[in-house]
């Protein structure tokens, strides 16, 4: 049987709590004929039990009318509840013996086992969610942080749509272009240029949109905070304090650091990834030039950079590059080595936001954290733009392999009357990113991800 046709006849129960033994477990009973199941196990030690929304304390009896458990039932009627059926919900001892006693009991009166996400799809079916409620309530089970949780609540701003009208209006500009090709065909070199910057942009801002949802789904949506500097100039020094205790090698050796070190720490309750990367230099060894590239890679994704400048030595070239390359991106120049002979205050022309100290002075990472959370407090840190659910990043997964062929075809001379018709259907295809998800778009994902009891 196909799980998209289980039938809504059926009484359908499962443990929506977690695993077993638990101090109290969470058995739902949902369908049609919940109470009248109910009714044959439950016992109220007060008023009789009967299909109304209440609270319910009582005793569990098996059908031979032995005692199982006394327990707390939730009631909740039709189309009053999360599946918009009759549920009952058993409040009982999480213990193997009396969870299994109760399933039993459960089936000997009809009800069946819950299928994967059932209790959702029925609520989905009786219009209590829509297809795009249950995206993101399956991502609310991949969120490890408050952030992830932001990511998944901002969907409803409307971002996505915004950045989806920011493309078509481009394809509509690159359709003109096109579409004057057509009538000017003496033009058309010069337009084939024009087209493939055009799409060039177009497929790098779609990978932008769809990457943001891989990182988010691969738990990697953290903002990075990425420390940079020439070797020695006391890096490790700087990401042992951060962190609070000793996890890259200090030495007084160059070279030290060869790969990039990952610490997860909680700044201003939110959670971040601190970089440790190897010091920036030439170098004939492999491994260690493979560290700084890799490093290089870290702090183009940064979201906030630390630059750990030796303020026993001059600022280089190097570092003055670093500084000019990466401006954009909201960063923090810390002039180390303080507690030394031969250390000189920071000069004037470096500009920015440039912080004196010793990466071993209490004082003085004191004030780096004052001047850090400053920072990251008047700037948004977090990944900008917004991302899609799985659906929308799989049909604009569909767009940008679609513009991909696209590009293909211009660079290969195709005429422009065929480009402009292909350009129309990119363009119905983007449409339909944030258009309607039908209830087939996420029945795999409902009953691949979601658990038993949801």
């Amino acid at each position: 049987m196909l799980r998209k046709n289980l039938s809504l006849e059926d009484t359908v129960f499962a443990l929506t709590t977690g695993a077993l033994p638990t101090a109290v477990a969470i058995v739902k009973l949902s369908g049609p004929k919940a109470f009248p199941i109910a009714e044959r196990i439950f016992f109220s030690g007060g008023e009789k039990f009967s299909r109304k929304r209440a609270l319910w304390f009582g005793e569990l009896r098996s059908l031979g009318n032995k005692k199982i458990d006394d327990i707390v039932a939730t009631t909740f009627v039709a189309p009053n509840s999360h599946s918009g059926e009759d549920t009952v919900e058993f409040h009982c001892h999480g213990s193997l013996a009396v969870v299994r006693t109760l399933e039993r009991e459960l089936i000997q009166l009809s009800a069946r086992p819950a299928s994967r996400g059932e209790f959702s799809y029925r609520a989905m079916l009786n219009g209590k969610q829509s297809p795009i409620d249950l995206e993101n309530l399956a991502d609310i089970f991949k969120a490890v942080h408050s952030a992830d949780l932001e990511t998944v609540y901002s969907r409803k701003d409307g971002g996505l749509e915004k950045k989806v009208e920011e493309l078509r209006k481009k394809l509509i500009g690159l359709q003109a272009i096109l579409d004057t090709a057509v009538d000017f065909s003496e033009e058309y070199s010069s337009v084939s240029e024009q087209s493939l910057a055009s799409v060039d942009q177009l497929i790098h801002e779609c990978s932008e949109v769809t990457q943001r949802y891989s990182r988010f789904k691969g738990s990697n949506s953290l903002p990075k905070m990425v420390l940079v500097g020439l070797p020695n100039a006391g890096k490790s020094s700087l990401f042992n304090s951060i962190v609070g205790r000793y996890r890259a090698i200090v030495s007084d050796q160059a070279g030290t650091t060869r790969d990039a070190i990952e610490e997860q720490i909680e700044i201003l309750e939110r959670p971040w990834m601190v970089v440790d990367t190897a010091g920036i230099r030439p170098t004939d060894s492999a491994i260690e030039k493979e560290g700084i590239e890799l490093g290089a890679a870290f702090l183009a994704s940064a979201s906030l950079w630390i630059l750990v400048v030796d303020g026993t030595q001059k600022l280089t070239i190097k570092e003055a590059e670093l500084l000019a390359q990466y401006q954009h991106i909201p960063h923090l120049v810390f002039w180390n080595k303080r507690d030394l002979k031969g250390w000189s205050a920071p000069p004037k022309e470096i500009g920015g936001p440039v912080l004196a100290g010793s990466a071993f002075l209490t004082q003085d990472i004191e004030v780096f954290w004052a001047n850090l959370e400053n920072i990251i407090g008047s700037a948004k840190m977090a990944q900008t733009g917004p991302t899609p659910t799985a659906v929308q990043a799989g049909r604009l997964e569909g767009v940008s392999k679609a513009l991909q062929e696209f590009r293909a075809e211009i660079a290969q001379g195709f005429p422009p009357e065929i480009l402009a018709e292909k350009n129309r259907n990119i363009m119905v295809q983007l449409e339909n990113v944030v258009g309607k998800i039908a209830v087939d778009d996420v029945l795999g994902r409902i009953f691949s991800e979601f658990c038993i009891g949801k």
